[in-house]
């Protein structure tokens, strides 16, 4: 410490130890995240106070400027608003910048002991020049007879100091407080080899994705549906229906396309850069297999059924989730600061309904928000389980033991995958191939003849066929294209469309619906349940085949 800076804290040590000024200004470093100002160009300040007060966030700075009426009668701040002004002025320079703008340095006034008629007139001057103004002083005036606290600014803007101040007053003292600020141990920085670990596993998986895929990729390197499906993709009627329960812990490992693993990998690699290194390769796995499990579960419930879910988006919601809760245990200040900026940065656009309309591709927010509920919930454990004392949480092999049953569950799709996905490449090849399938629904219908004899199995020529023959007045025939595309649907549904079903069932229901209307109905009702607007839907209303 210099000279300098030992004066200033032999100075403010020197407060009268009983008055409420020296119990604010340690309770203000103990809770609050200030320090003694130890910076040369807040020497100054000390000619009209007691006690000066410091705290930066690495964005904008505080200063407080603390007067003991207590010690000194009818004591005043002496300096007026230029001097201040010169004073945040020539302390700019610790700040730093937001989007490119500077932030402001805040310089509060506080007169702390028995009031006096004046105080509020001689400082109701203490105010910015502007809205925008880079140097933002005001003051506060803290009666210690009668308990009440006036501010020069807004109720708004001045509550925090306001009531933590009012709350202090009127609560017993505490004791042992002191001017050092509180220890928060910290571990010390080390490589996130979790957070690699988990990286090269995304990264090869979808490797996987595009080299054995069901079906030609296709724009930025986009596997099919078929091969997300075989993959361990997650289906409402695969998890429910099939009881697939594996596809809670696969799906999150899985990616639509190159453009949504690269936008995962980049937020997974900023929250394991800042919070790995914090709370231990153990706790950063369990907060990854939590939120991945409860990202799944809140897509499952909350999705339409025909969605296919991927993304690791939802483990990674929560992590950063994890991070906003786990920032409370430092006190305020860079450390706090940095944790905060990086989760808020992440969470508000991937849980605000604006990527999806902007890409124009469908996000899966449902996961976001279940996966941001998972890492919130083991963050506010995190914070239960850490002393102020202990440089990692406690109950770490409970951590561990977490992180490895999610690789244990990972284990029994990673057997399961292989099964389906030789099933689904023998289904693939009986249907029309991409390279010949044709490019319009008007080609499909003018070569549905040809298509039917060269791949019985495909559903989609039956239809344009049954659709053609619905329009001849063939019933008969249509009925009978529609029944031999419906009979393997088991068997194609998962690799084709999953509307394609129902729009079959659309066809079929119009071809019957002359001499068997109750069939009719009861084979309409499934499509009536899908197509809620729309020309089928027209369709059915027309007939009346959806019961109105």
């Amino acid at each position: 410490m210099s000279q300098i800076e030992a004066q200033f804290y032999a100075d403010a040590q020197a407060a009268p130890a009983e008055t409420f000024c020296t119990y604010l200004a340690k309770q203000l470093i103990a809770k609050m995240g200030f320090e003694i100002a130890r910076f040369p160009e807040v020497k100054r300040l000390y000619d009209s106070c007691e006690v000066v007060l410091a705290r930066s966030d690495g964005y904008a700075l505080s200063i407080l400027c603390l007067v003991d009426r207590e010690a000194r009668p009818n004591a005043i701040f002496g300096m007026g608003m230029d001097a201040l002004e010169e004073i945040g002025e020539a302390c700019l320079k610790y700040t730093g910048k937001i989007n490119r703008q500077k932030m402001p340095v805040t310089i509060r006034v506080l007169e702390i002991g028995p009031g006096s008629e004046d105080q509020q007139r001689r400082l109701r001057a203490f105010r910015p020049a502007s809205l925008f103004a880079k140097i933002i002083p005001f003051a506060m005036t803290v009666d210690t007879v009668t308990g009440e606290v006036w501010t020069s600014r807004a109720k708004w803007f001045s509550r925090p100091y306001k009531g933590f101040v009012e709350k202090l007053l009127a609560a017993p003292r505490e004791t042992g407080l002191t001017f050092a600020p509180p220890v928060v141990a910290t571990a010390p920085p080390s490589f996130p080899f979790m957070t690699t670990g988990i990286l090269l596993a995304l990264l090869a998986i979808f490797a996987a994705e595009i080299t054995f895929g069901i079906g030609h990729w296709t724009r930025s390197l986009e596997p099919t549906n078929a091969t997300l499906v075989a993959f361990g993709g997650m289906m409402q009627n695969l998890v429910l229906q099939s009881g697939e329960w594996y596809r809670l812990f696969s799906a999150p490992f899985l990616h639509a396309d190159a453009g949504h693993l690269a936008m995962n990998m980049v937020a997974l690699f900023l929250a394991g850069r800042a919070l790995e290194p914090l709370i231990g390769r153990a706790w950063f796995g369990a907060i990854y297999v939590a939120s991945a499990l409860t990202g799944s579960l809140l897509s499952l419930v909350l999705n339409p059924p025909t969605i296919i879910a991927v993304g690791a988006s939802g483990a990674i919601m929560g992590l950063f989730a994890a991070m906003l809760v786990v920032s409370a245990r430092f006190p305020a200040g860079p450390v706090r600061t940095r944790l905060q900026m990086n989760a808020i940065y992440v969470l508000v656009p991937s849980l605000l309904p604006l990527a999806g309309f902007l890409k124009g591709q469908k996000v899966d927010y449902a996961a976001h928000f279940g996966g941001a509920i998972g890492g919130t919930i083991v963050g506010l454990a995190l914070l239960a389980l850490w002393p102020r004392s202990e440089k990692l949480p406690a109950l770490r092999p409970v951590a561990t033991a977490i992180a490895m049953a999610g690789v244990l569950a990972l284990a029994y799709p990673a057997l399961s995958i292989p099964r389906s996905y030789h099933h689904r490449s023998a289904v693939a090849a009986q249907l029309i191939p991409d390279d010949k399938l044709p490019k319009t629904n008007a080609e499909i219908r003018s070569h549905a003849t040809e298509l039917i004899a060269q791949y019985p199995s495909d559903p989609r020529p039956r239809y344009f066929r049954a659709y053609d023959l619905l329009v001849a007045k063939d019933s008969a025939g249509a009925e009978r294209e529609a029944r031999a595309g419906l009979a393997e649907e088991d068997t194609w549904r998962l690799l084709l469309t999953p509307q394609l079903g129902n729009s079959l069932r659309v066809m079929l229901a119009l071809a019957i619906n002359g001499n068997r209307r109750e069939e009719a109905l009861q084979t309409a009702h499934p499509a009536c349940e899908a197509f809620k607007d729309g020309p089928f839907r027209k369709l059915l209303d027309e007939r009346k085949l959806c019961g109105t």
